[in-house]
């Protein structure tokens, strides 16, 4: 797999997606965990005494107008199927932020970009499988998958960027530590929230593409190309 091209307009627009669906998960993703806690299998996840003290007043106070509007399986799936746009979004965001990389990288980032990639198309296939065709067990199964790929992968592209100079660079680091930011959020909630780094590294990338200004119109390098020598 090779690094991609894209115009600037398209790195933009993909950085402007992520930045927006970033945004949009810090409500989502918490309804979703809600919705699941509603549902027979997530249940335990409201017993939780590290989950229960904000998930049950959140509950209560939602549950008339967010989390009441169909059974609780319908309304699970539905905030369920924001995760696939979000994906869509930061896969994007991925192969924009690539496109902008030097065409010589070490061995960790080359390998960490093909890997994230590969991780996020198919968490992509996991959500829809889950949320929309409605095979929860399979789909889950593709996501766990991807969740391995993308463990490797965060490490060698988190490493790789830190290592280049990668700018911004909280985003490297978010992305090298995904998997303990991850394991705290759903100690704390469900899986739902695990999207949360991931959403964070990429919608501070995208804001950096989409406020840095076009190559053709500087010659000061872009907030997300620049490295130290």
């Amino acid at each position: 797999m090779n690094r991609p091209e894209l115009s600037d307009t398209a790195v933009r627009r993909c950085g402007l997606a992520a930045v927006v669906l970033a945004l949009a998960s810090i409500p989502l993703a918490p309804l979703n965990a809600l919705a699941r806690m509603q549902t027979e299998s997530g249940r335990s996840d409201l017993e939780n005494p590290q989950a229960a003290w904000w998930a049950q007043p959140a509950m209560d106070a939602l549950r008339p107008w967010l989390l009441d509007f169909a059974d609780v399986d319908r309304v699970y799936v539905t905030y369920g199927k924001f995760y696939l746009i979000a994906v869509v979004a930061v896969l994007a965001c991925v192969l924009a932020a690539w496109s902008r990389r030097p065409s010589e990288l070490r061995w960790a980032e080359r390998w960490g970009w093909r890997l994230t990639v590969v991780g996020y198309a198919v968490m992509g296939v996991g959500h829809v499988v889950a949320y929309w065709l409605l095979w929860v067990e399979a789909g889950f199964a593709v996501i766990i998958g991807s969740m391995l790929v993308g463990i490797f992968g965060n490490v060698l592209l988190g490493y790789g960027l830190l290592r280049a100079g990668f700018r911004p660079r909280l985003a490297a680091w978010v992305v090298l530590l995904d998997l303990p930011f991850s394991l705290v959020l759903v100690e704390m909630s469900t899986m739902a929230l695990t999207m949360w780094p991931m959403m964070l590294a990429w919608g501070l990338v995208g804001w950096s593409m989409w406020r840095a200004p076009s190559p053709r119109a500087t010659t000061a390098p872009s907030p997300v190309v620049a490295a130290r020598p």
